[in-house]
């Protein structure tokens, strides 16, 4: 008897041939459709994403609990949540900034913002143009001329209305600083330096007068008178001139607070404008303060102390 053997069901059945050229387009499509570098956006057309620090996150309903309800049915209050406690926010920093109540920092951040100012208002757009600080004139080109001859005449007419002191008066009228300190503290010199200055302005007053009246006398008279001595000799009139100097202060050379004495008149012919020097003399010797009227290196001219005396230096320390 012979064994047939048995056609399984793949024999009967044959698996589809698979068409290649379709797998390999299909595939190739596949392939195109993907990318693998990122893709690029187009400028201004993506939007920041800002997370607030104080934002408040929505919780989910969460289900009553059975205090919650226990709650509602009989009226009992039930504390609030607590916030959960955040290192960092901005309500934390703003509180920082402003300080607590009544302290310094706070009303010193009130001030910067004027917030107690009832009168206060908020910047105009104009506040915050650019300006010049100074005034500023605006004056065409052709009036130009006129311009400089109104501040001429103003000039002209300041220098008019101005002292005819000169410069040298003006520096020799001034207190030295140092007088004025010593003698706070010292007030007994205050009688000292009153008698030494009152001698100092008979000098001057007395100079001024005789030169006046050598002027004077000089103008009026054409003629001039001699006078014929016994012996025949013949001499012109002439006055005594007035003297060029005057003891002022005089103390023993060995005597040390006589020099504060000698250091007063040598402040006060500075004051008045009149020369003063220290000699020592005699035996015993003798320490002797002078003050003369100042004469011109160049031409020998005899110069005025000062046109009118200035106040006296006694009153103004």
């Amino acid at each position: 008897m012979a064994v047939l053997p048995k056609v399984g069901f793949h024999a009967q059945n044959p698996a589809p041939s698979m068409d290649v050229e379709a797998w390999t387009e299909h595939a190739t499509e596949s392939l195109n459709a993907i990318s693998i570098s990122s893709p690029q956006t187009l400028r201004g057309t993506t939007a920041p994403l800002a997370i607030k620090r104080d934002e408040k996150h929505a919780t989910k309903g969460i289900e009553t609990t059975q205090d919650e309800r226990f709650a509602n049915e009989t009226g009992a209050t039930i504390p609030p949540r607590r916030e959960p406690l955040r290192r960092d926010s901005l309500n934390r920093r703003d509180a920082l900034l402003k300080g607590k109540e009544g302290s310094r920092q706070r009303r010193r951040w009130e001030n910067d913002r004027l917030l107690n100012n009832p009168w206060a208002q908020p910047p105009l757009p104009t506040d915050w143009e650019v300006h010049p600080t100074y005034p500023k004139h605006a004056v065409p080109y052709y009036l130009a001329p006129l311009w400089d001859n109104s501040l001429a005449a103003r000039t002209l007419d300041k220098n008019a209305h101005k002292s005819s002191t000169s410069v040298e008066e003006q520096s020799a009228q001034k207190v030295p600083k140092e007088l004025r300190g010593k003698l706070k503290k010292a007030k007994a010199a205050k009688g000292l330096l009153q008698d030494l200055e009152e001698q100092v302005r008979a000098f001057v007053k007395s100079w001024e007068e005789k030169m006046k009246a050598s002027e004077s006398d000089c103008d009026s008279e054409d003629e001039e008178i001699v006078f014929v001595g016994r012996n025949g000799q013949m001499h012109d009139m002439s006055d005594e001139p007035p003297p060029k100097d005057q003891l002022l202060f005089e103390s023993l050379a060995s005597d040390q607070g006589a020099s504060f004495g000698r250091w007063l008149v040598h402040n006060i012919a500075t004051y008045y404008g009149l020369r003063t020097w220290s000699v020592t003399v005699g035996d015993p010797a003798r320490r002797e303060a002078y003050i003369g009227i100042k004469e011109t290196k160049r031409t020998g001219l005899i110069r005025t102390p000062v046109s009118t005396l200035p106040r006296p230096l006694w009153g103004l320390v």
